[in-house]
């Protein structure tokens, strides 16, 4: 729960700052002074005030409605600045605070004597991911006849591209499984990867497509991706693609930045 806060946090700070930025562009060419509105008697007069010492307001006749309204307009986007800066400074507060300092890391911090002692209040991280990782699951069957990869670990896989992902999230420290079973409208699937993000304990899947150069292979991609869709696994939210033809082969760097904005932190 901590992590989807925070989470939350962080996009309403990128979108403060998105908002700050248009603020910022519309406040050009500003009218200097201030409006000031007075209503007597039910009639309305416009002043425009040059500065905040001054006792002498400059009256704005009807016939000059758009300087009225260019200094209503730059009065609101003042305090929209403010309030946006106000609530900005709030949210980075509120991040910083929970920094490493929620319930969940008393029990991190703790010795290993103290730790063999007391049963934590919640399931830390690394408890959770070595449940996740000891979970059973049904595997998609690997002849022993069948061309593969094995990796120091001694995993096997299909392809060269699923070696190196499998390297890469090894290296990353992301735990995952390899063709976990999926039911989705009466279809078993077997994504190459299922991924976990530790810390959001978020379950990915990960396909990589390695024949798109193939028309029936590309064909068969369509429709088990429509499927995932379909099933509630879409792309960058809880799937995660790669894919390369003959002639484009995997792009590792890819491969390692989908890890790192997907699958830590």
């Amino acid at each position: 729960m901590r992590h989807d806060v925070i989470d939350a946090a962080h996009r309403r700070l990128e979108y403060l700052k998105r908002i700050l930025d248009k603020v910022n562009g519309l406040r050009r060419d500003e009218p200097e002074g201030r409006l000031r509105i007075s209503v007597r008697k039910g009639t309305k007069r416009m002043y425009c005030r040059m500065n905040a010492d001054s006792k002498r307001d400059k009256y704005i006749p009807k016939g000059n409605s758009e300087l009225a309204v260019r200094l209503a307009q730059k009065g609101f986007l003042e305090k929209t600045v403010k309030a946006i800066n106000r609530e900005a400074a709030d949210l980075r507060k509120f991040v910083d605070d929970c920094d490493g300092n929620t319930f969940e890391t008393v029990y991190c911090k703790l010795s290993a004597p103290r730790k063999e002692m007391v049963v934590p209040v919640a399931e830390t991280d690394a408890m959770f991911a070595e449940r996740w990782i000891r979970s059973p699951y049904v595997k998609k069957f690997f002849g022993d006849d069948s061309v593969s990869y094995t990796s120091k670990r001694g995993e096997k896989f299909r392809s060269k591209s699923e070696y190196i992902i499998a390297e890469e999230l090894f290296s990353a420290g992301v735990p995952y499984k390899y063709e976990c079973g999926v039911v989705l409208r009466d279809h078993t699937f077997y994504p190459d990867f299922t991924a976990l993000n530790v810390e959001r304990r978020k379950e990915f899947i990960w396909e990589h497509l390695g024949k798109m150069d193939d028309a029936g292979y590309a064909e068969a991609a369509v429709f088990k991706l429509n499927t995932y869709m379909a099933g509630g696994y879409y792309p960058g939210v809880n799937l995660l693609l790669t894919w390369e033809t003959s002639r484009t082969p995997l792009d590792v760097d890819l491969v390692r930045d989908i890890i790192y904005r997907f699958l830590l932190g």
